[in-house]
This record gives structure tokens, C-alpha cells and sequence, in this order.
């Protein structure tokens, strides 16, 4: 199956896919990031046998990323239990760790920035930054639309892999 194809079965299934993430998750970003997710896996990792239901794996996939996001949860609800825990014994303030944790992360994300490939970079600030629509960036960078969306995968894919070191 060629990536064309990966592309048009993703974006004919995309809404119900979605719909499906809100029905269990009943948060719409975090539905619309886990439908990203879906793409980018499918994408990544293309089957190696010929797929007779393109709509059934999309959604096998949808099903794991559910089941991985709430064993996620309950690992962050378990340690975010321990920061209590701790911040209570030792007095200190979680506003503070919470800042050195976002600075880090800040840090993090601006040196994973610089290290994209410069088209890909632009793309990512032009969409994500400024919220500029994907044709309307296709148009003032001289590509396709196509183009922009891979590009934005790629850098979100890079961005994500990056902040979870």
C-alpha cells in the first residue's frame, strides 16, 4: 500500500476517527492529538502485507494509542500523587518545580527547532506559531499543500520524540 494511498483511507475515516477519540476520551484536543498520532503511526509504519480493511487498522491503531494513553495517565496521576506527596513533606512550592519544568522544556523545544531542516522549520512556525492555514502557507512558500502536511507530520513527530527524552 503506498503512502498515497495510507493518505486518502486516513483522510476518508479522519472525522469518524475522531469522533471515536471524543467518545472515549470526551477531550477534543486530546482526541485531534491522538487522531495526529494515528496518522503519524500509520504512516511511519506502513503495513508489510497487503491490507484488505484500511479502516479496520486505523482504528486497531486508534483502539492501542486509547489504551496507551490512559496507562499514561495513570502513571501521571500516580507521580503527580508522589510530587504532592513530596512538596507536603518538604514545604516547597510545586509552582516553582512546575517553572523549571516548563523552562526546560522551553529550552528543549528551541534547541529541537533549530535542529529541523529549514523548509520544515518555517512550515512548523507558520502553522503552529502564527495558526496560519495549510494552503494559505503553501501558497506563500511556493509548495503544495500536500507538502505542508508532510512537512508539519514530520516536525511534529521530530518535536514529539524530542520532548519525551
Amino acid at each position: 500500500m503506498t503512502t498515497e494511498e495510507l493518505e486518502r483511507a486516513f483522510k476518508a475515516h479522519a472525522g469518524a476517527l475522531r469522533s471515536f477519540f471524543y467518545r472515549h476520551l470526551k477531550n477534543t484536543e486530546t482526541a485531534a492529538e491522538l487522531a495526529q498520532e494515528t496518522y503519524l503511526r500509520v504512516l511511519r509504519q506502513p503495513p508489510r502485507e497487503p491490507v484488505l480493511n484500511v479502516r479496520g487498522l486505523i482504528f486497531r491503531i486508534a483502539r492501542n494509542l486509547i489504551i496507551d494513553h490512559a496507562r499514561s495517565r495513570e502513571t501521571r496521576d500516580q507521580h503527580d500523587q508522589g510530587l504532592a506527596y513530596l512538596y507536603q513533606v518538604t514545604g516547597e512550592s510545586p509552582e516553582l518545580f512546575e517553572v523549571v519544568a516548563a523552562r526546560r522544556d522551553m529550552d528543549t523545544l528551541a534547541e529541537a527547532l533549530q535542529r529541523l531542516p529549514a523548509q520544515c522549520q518555517q512550515i512548523f512556525l507558520m502553522c503552529r506559531l502564527q495558526g496560519l492555514p495549510h494552503k494559505q502557507v503553501a501558497k506563500t512558500l511556493g509548495v503544495s499543500v500536500s507538502t505542508v502536511e508532510k512537512q508539519l507530520v514530520v516536525a511534529l513527530d521530530f518535536l514529539r520524540q524530542c520532548l519525551q527524552r
